[in-house]
């Protein structure tokens, strides 16, 4: 979950006026003379400000100042400061989720809040043998090639004759400068059904919803602006009385898809719902607050809280829904099915609170994937980041507080679990050609509404 917090500074700016060129009479040289006193006073004050900064900041930090002026200057070798302070930063870290951004990055990341994004539109999982596709971002250029999440990423190149193997940092380099060309990657689900796609570093409106059915499947595209079209068949084996919607990511104009997609839902007749936040890591509150407004069917007040942040200052924050409209979208006895994966996090996280406090769901229609050590979870991140911003651009994400579901519970290191009453599904983390996650939930759900 992130917030933004801007320091802002106040500037000032001195202004030095050139004479106009005329023999100065006695009144002149006195206010040349008041000039320069001007002058030199505003260097001694600017100095005794300085030194006043510079021995007000901590001990062991003017060492470190002075550690590295001197290692710029004396060392027997060029030094690479950049570097180096790319290592200083990191140091400065606190934990996993906090992090330095240069002023470049800060800007990308402000532009993917907005959901404008510039990339091929794909993330990658390293960890394995050969590089896998682990996310396709809506509406980009890998989604409209056809890639998919789980393919393995075997070859890179310009042309068929091209195609190279190579390891991350191999394709890293070879993509560099290459925005607006495109680019082939060979993915498949295995090696013998591999092929290759055409893809381009572009900038595009990110997507971070989808909407199917039995009947049919929506996706959202557009250059200028975004539209829910049709373009699919429907997800076989779901009950004819339930909708499935994806929700990728709290980020861009994730709250408004999603609004669209529950409106498809009730233009289509269904009133049961599976919610899919496998692979989710979460996002912005405000996204939070906009989508939880939908899912707090019990709250008596029209504006319940989703979510309190707690600071280390004692200060308590309530997030609160944006409106309460559980009931334009679902019927009293609606079925909400929510599926979430160890990497379910943050904001995702909180959504199931509310959800579990409110009453739309029990513990008991969630569906947890069992991961290799055989326990059942979400992630378990129950803290919120701020954003500092320097006046150079440069941005520091810090946590800050801890979050509690509106119960007053928080689930951080711990996540929703098997033992809280969820149900524990065994399938691969990734899709195989197959989403075995979802199809068994599809069947117990076919085989519940048959009884």
């Amino acid at each position: 979950m992130n917030t933004n917090e801007f320091d802002q500074k106040n500037q000032s700016e001195a202004g030095m006026y050139e004479g106009n060129g005329q023999k100065p009479t006695k009144k002149g040289v006195n206010k040349w003379v008041l000039g320069i006193g001007a002058a030199v006073l505003a260097v001694v004050f600017f100095l005794i400000g300085w030194f006043a900064k510079f021995y007000s900041i901590d001990p062991r930090m003017r060492t470190l100042m002075w550690m590295i002026d001197t290692l710029e200057k004396k060392y027997y070798q060029e030094v690479d400061l950049d570097k180096l302070y790319d290592e200083l930063y990191g140091t400065a870290v606190p934990d996993r989720f906090s992090g330095y951004m240069s002023p470049e990055e800060y800007k990308v990341l402000l532009a993917e809040s907005q959901g404008r994004s510039s990339n091929f539109g794909f993330a990658l999982d390293t960890s394995g043998e050969i590089m896998r596709i682990s996310r396709v971002v809506g509406n980009s250029s890998a989604e409209r090639a056809g890639i998919q999440a789980g393919m393995y990423l075997y070859r890179f190149g310009t042309s068929e004759s091209d195609l190279r193997e190579g390891d991350y940092d191999d394709l890293s380099e070879f993509i560099r400068g290459k925005g607006g060309k495109d680019v082939l990657f060979e993915c498949g689900y295995a090696r013998e059904n591999a092929r290759a796609y055409t893809a381009r570093s572009e900038e595009y409106l990110a997507s971070y919803c989808e909407y199917r059915d039995s009947a049919a499947s929506f996706r959202f595209r557009g250059a200028q602006s975004l539209e829910l079209k049709e373009e699919g068949a429907g997800l076989a084996g779901l009950p004819a009385d339930t909708a499935y919607i994806r929700l990728y990511e709290f980020e861009g104009n994730a709250a408004w898809e999603f609004e669209q997609c529950l409106l498809k839902m009730t233009e289509r007749g269904r009133s049961n719902l599976v919610l899919d936040l496998r692979y989710n890591g979460g996002g912005y509150l405000s996204i939070l607050q906009t989508i939880a407004s939908h899912f707090v069917k019990n709250a008596d007040e029209a504006n319940p809280v989703v979510a309190t942040a707690k600071y280390r200052s004692g200060k308590v924050t309530q997030f609160r829904a944006d409106g309460n409209d559980y009931a334009l979208y679902f019927k009293e006895h609606s079925k909400i099915t929510v599926l979430a994966d160890e990497n379910t996090a943050s904001a995702s996280e909180c959504l199931i609170g509310a959800m579990v406090d409110y009453g739309a769901i029990s513990y008991g229609d969630i569906y947890l994937r069992k991961t290799d050590d055989g326990t059942a979870h979400s992630y378990g991140k129950g803290v919120m980041q701020s954003t500092y911003v320097t006046l150079q651009g440069d941005a520091f994400r810090l946590t800050t507080a801890q979050i509690f579901w509106p119960n007053g519970k928080t689930i951080h290191g711990v996540g929703v679990t098997e033992g809280d009453g969820a149900n524990a599904v065994e399938a691969p983390l990734l899709p195989e050609g197959k989403d075995l996650f979802l199809e068994q939930v599809c069947d117990r759900l076919s085989a519940a509404s048959a009884l």
